[in-house]
């Protein structure tokens, strides 16, 4: 904004004419007013100066996508473990000096659409595309978006950054540790929602009977539920129908609190009559005084390595493209004997 001469003129009482003769150079005004209007300049320049750096300015914005399959894993009334990982990117975005916007999509083409539209805007920085719930056929659209992106929670592409657990390494240790503890036959209690993280775990169990010689059975691996309620009641009809193997793998937090419930209602005794680990730390407000052998992962972490790929995607300083995984922790509790 140009300071004019009339500003000047009103802030020292002086007449328009006077300034107009001094910014001139021109003769009939004194040195000393010539001297007191450059100060009011400078002055007024300085004030316009601060005025600018104090307006607000409209941030650019990290955009966090979540395909949302109605699948009842991103988007649960269940247990709410998303609102942590959520936490950390709002926290490492303002941090970098950003924005945080997140957009749950539905699987229809007119929303993806207008999905790719809003990640391709200007104001955005770059993109985590929360991939947890996304089928492989589902992301190439997203190949569209030209910001900078990173996918978080599946292993889908070779040309983005990939932030995943290790979950085949999760479940393959849990198989060791309860051979380690004398267990032979064990059963794997699958969730019946079919994701990438549920599909290596499955993998990691397999490897995990292959490497210490255990049988493949077709019933090895039980489809139990997929909701915390419905895992409840096919574990009761199934322990009337079935005896108790040495010990269940659990393949997630809903699976495990279904089975956990049931089998207290049919009076069975953990870890004597059965043994149990479950993949995914629970909290403690649901196990109580009953510490659950669990695998436990890191889910801020991995965001904290999201959002450690997306600055350096956005400063444009890696050539290559990387894939992570987070290796996962087997806590003993006191459910394997």
């Amino acid at each position: 904004m140009k300071i004019k001469s009339v500003d000047i003129a009103r802030k020292l009482n002086i007449s328009k004419a006077t300034v107009s003769l001094a910014l001139n150079n021109k003769s009939g005004v004194s040195e000393k007013t010539k001297e007191k209007i450059m100060r009011c300049i400078a002055e007024m320049e300085g004030e316009l100066l601060k005025q600018k750096e104090e307006r607000p300015v409209s941030k650019k914005m990290i955009k966090i996508i979540i395909m949302n399959n109605s699948l009842g894993v991103m988007m649960d009334y269940e247990l709410d473990l998303w609102s942590e990982v959520l936490a950390v990117f709002d926290r490492e975005s303002r941090r970098l000096g950003y924005t945080l916007g997140v957009t749950y999509v539905e699987p229809n083409p007119q929303d993806v659409e207008q999905v790719i539209r809003d990640a391709n805007e200007e104001n955005v920085a770059g993109v985590i595309l929360d991939a947890t719930e996304m089928r492989p056929e589902q992301f190439e659209p997203f190949r569209a978006i030209r910001n900078p992106m990173v996918i978080y929670d599946n292993d889908l592409s070779q040309e983005y950054h990939c932030v995943a657990i290790d979950n085949v390494a999760a479940s393959r240790q849990t198989v060791d540790y309860l051979v380690s503890r004398g267990c032979r036959d064990i059963k794997y209690l699958a969730n019946t929602t079919e994701i990438y993280n549920f599909q290596q775990r499955r993998a990691g169990y397999r490897a995990g009977l292959r490497k210490n010689r255990l049988e493949l059975r077709d019933d090895s691996i039980v489809p139990i539920g997929g909701r915390i309620d419905n895992v409840y009641e096919n574990m009761k009809r199934y322990l009337e129908t079935h005896r108790l193997p040495d010990a269940f793998i659990m393949e997630n937090y809903q699976v495990s609190l279904g089975v956990l419930h049931a089998l207290r209602e049919k009076g069975c005794e953990v870890p004597k009559d059965v043994s149990l680990v479950g993949i995914d730390e629970l909290p403690s407000y649901f196990t109580g005084d009953f510490p659950l052998t669990t695998v436990k992962i890191e889910h801020e972490e991995r965001a904290k390595v999201v959002m450690m790929f997306l600055e350096q995607e956005m400063k444009g300083v890696i050539s290559r493209k990387f894939k992570a995984y987070s290796n996962c922790e087997l806590l003993p509790g006191k459910s394997v004997r």
